[in-house]
C-alpha cells in the first residue's frame, strides 16, 4: 500500500533550503493493531483505552478504526462482512481499498495477543507528530513577527503542554488490593491520633466537621456580590502557607485570581495578618506601630510558598496546564480559583450553563489528577430588590446545576448582622456547610472583621491588637 506523505514548512534554520520529511509512524503497527481488532473483541477491549481515531497517521487506516469503533459501540461483531457493509454504508469502502485491504490486514496478524503492544507503538508515534506540530507552529509564530513577546511564550507554552499531556490508561483494581490498602490507611492515622486528614484550613469548626480539604476533591464556596468570598480563600491560603493550623505544617498553596490583581491580594494578606486596617494602609496613614507590625509580618512571608496567577483573561485549558506546571515545579498541596463564572470555557457551547458544567467538569477532573484539593469560588445569584437576604441553598448557584452535582463540598457564606468589638465592628456570619460527599452538613458560626479582610471562627475570635 502507497504511504501517504507530508510536506513541512521550509526549516529557517537550514539557510532557506527546503526539507521534506516523512513524520513520525509505523504503518505496520497501525495494520496489527486493526487487523488484531478484526480477529478479537477482547484485542478491541485492550485497544480503544489507548489509541483515537486521530493517533493512526493513514487515513484510510483512520477511516477502518472508526468503523470498528461504530460497530463495537452497537455490539455488532466486527470481522469481514460486517466492517465492510459498514465502510459501504459510510461511503469509505472503495477508499480504504476494497476486500484486498480488509484481507490483507487480517493476514498481516496470525494472533491478536500483541494488540496492546502494536497499540502503544501507534500512540507513540502519534505523541511525536503532535509535539513536532506544535514545535513548528511555535517556531512560525517566533519568526512572523506578529505577537509580543509575552503573549508568544504563553502561547508556546500551552502548545507543548498540550502536544505533551499524554493521558495514563489505568486497570481495574482489586477489591482485596483496596480493602488493605484501606485497612492500612484507617491503621495509619490511628496510630498518628490526628483528627485532620486532609488540608487544614484554619478554620478549626470547619476542619472539625470536614477532617481538612480533602486531595481529589473539589471544594466550591459560594456567596452573592461583595459577601467575602475572595476574603475568605486567602484567609484559607494564609492559613495552609504559613502554617497557623491544627497541624502547625506549611503547605505550597496555587491561588489563580482572575478577578483582582496580585498586588491588591498581597495587600490585602499583609494587613490581614498584622492586623491593619487596609483602608489606612492603602491611604498611607500609619503609625510607627503599625509600621513596625508590617515588617514583621512581611518577613513570616518571605517562608510562605503562596504562588498566585493573576492572568485576567483565562480559559480552563490554560489553568489545567499552569496547575500542572505549579504542582509538578513547587509540589503545591491546595488551589484556589477565584472565581468560576470569570473563567472561559475556550470551546463552543449552544448555552452558557453548558459552558459551565464543561468548566465545572474540567476542574474537577483537575483535582483528580493533581490529587489535592482544589478550591473554586462560585458567584451568586443576587437576591431581588427588597427581597429579605436568605440563607443561601443549592439552588443558588449561578447559571448551572452541574456545580452542585460535581462539587463534593459546597460551602456557602451568608452574612447575618453587625455587633461589635470595642471600637471594631463585628461582621457575624455562617458558613453554611450545604453539601459534603463523606460527611455532615452543618452550620458554623463566624466573624468577619472587614477592616482587616479577615474571617474567624466565632468561638476563637481573637483579641483586638
Amino acid at each position: 500500500m502507497e504511504v501517504a506523505r507530508k510536506s513541512f514548512p521550509p526549516s529557517p534554520l537550514a539557510n532557506n533550503q527546503a526539507e521534506f520529511r516523512v513524520p513520525p509512524q509505523d504503518l505496520e503497527a497501525e495494520q496489527s493493531v486493526l487487523g488484531a481488532m478484526m480477529l478479537s473483541s477482547d484485542a478491541i477491549r485492550t485497544v480503544i483505552p489507548l489509541c483515537r481515531e486521530e493517533d493512526f497517521y493513514r487515513e484510510a487506516n483512520r477511516k477502518l478504526y472508526h468503523a470498528i469503533v461504530v460497530l463495537d459501540d452497537r455490539k455488532e461483531p466486527v470481522d469481514m462482512i460486517t466492517l465492510s457493509n459498514e465502510l459501504k454504508r459510510m461511503g469509505d469502502y472503495d477508499t480504504i481499498g476494497g476486500v484486498s485491504a480488509l484481507t490483507a490486514l487480517v493476514d498481516r496478524v496470525p494472533t491478536a495477543a500483541n494488540a496492546e503492544y502494536y497499540a502503544q507503538i501507534v500512540k507513540e508515534k502519534s505523541a511525536a507528530r503532535k509535539l513536532i506540530s506544535a514545535a513548528t507552529q511555535v517556531v512560525a509564530d517566533a519568526y512572523s513577527d506578529a505577537m509580543p513577546i509575552k503573549e508568544l511564550l504563553d502561547n508556546a507554552e500551552h502548545r507543548i503542554f498540550e502536544a505533551t499531556e499524554l493521558r495514563e490508561s489505568k486497570d481495574f483494581s482489586s477489591i482485596k488490593e483496596l480493602i488493605g490498602d484501606s485497612f492500612e490507611y484507617v491503621n495509619t492515622l490511628s496510630d498518628q491520633q490526628q483528627h485532620i486528614t486532609g488540608v487544614p484550613t484554619g478554620f478549626f469548626d470547619l476542619d472539625d466537621l470536614t477532617a481538612g480539604f480533602q486531595p481529589s476533591e473539589m471544594i466550591v464556596i459560594g456567596a452573592r456580590p461583595s459577601v467575602g468570598k475572595t476574603s475568605l480563600a486567602l484567609n484559607i491560603a494564609q492559613h495552609v502557607c504559613m502554617g497557623t493550623n491544627q497541624l502547625q505544617k506549611k503547605i505550597p498553596v496555587g491561588f489563580f485570581s482572575i478577578e483582582m490583581t496580585a498586588k491588591q491580594l498581597a495587600l490585602r494578606l499583609l494587613c490581614s495578618v498584622a492586623r491593619i486596617d487596609l483602608k489606612k494602609a492603602r491611604s498611607g496613614y500609619l503609625s510607627d506601630h503599625e509600621r513596625a507590625r508590617l515588617v514583621g509580618v512581611t518577613g513570616q512571608f518571605y517562608e510562605a510558598k503562596l504562588f498566585i496567577d493573576d492572568t485576567s483573561s483565562m480559559n480552563v485549558l490554560d489553568l489545567k496546564a499552569k496547575a500542572r506546571r505549579l504542582k509538578r515545579e513547587h509540589n503545591i498541596g491546595i488551589l484556589l480559583i477565584d472565581y468560576l463564572q470569570l473563567i472561559q470555557a475556550g470551546i463552543r457551547t449552544d448555552n452558557r450553563e453548558q459552558e459551565i458544567a464543561y468548566i465545572s467538569r474540567q476542574l474537577k477532573a483537575l483535582a483528580k489528577d493533581l490529587n489535592i484539593p482544589v478550591v473554586v469560588l462560585s458567584q451568586l445569584s443576587r437576591p431581588q430588590k427588597g427581597a429579605e437576604e436568605k440563607r443561601p441553598v443549592l439552588s443558588d448557584l449561578r447559571e448551572s446545576g452541574a456545580i452542585e452535582q460535581d462539587a463534593d463540598v459546597v460551602l456557602f457564606i451568608h452574612r447575618e448582622s453587625e455587633g461589635s468589638d470595642g471600637e471594631k465592628t463585628l461582621h457575624k456570619h455562617e458558613l453554611v456547610l450545604a453539601k459534603q460527599r463523606n460527611g455532615p452538613t452543618e452550620n458554623i458560626n463566624v466573624v468577619f472583621r472587614k477592616e482587616y479582610t479577615t474571617f474567624e471562627s466565632a468561638s476563637r475570635v481573637s483579641e483586638k491588637p
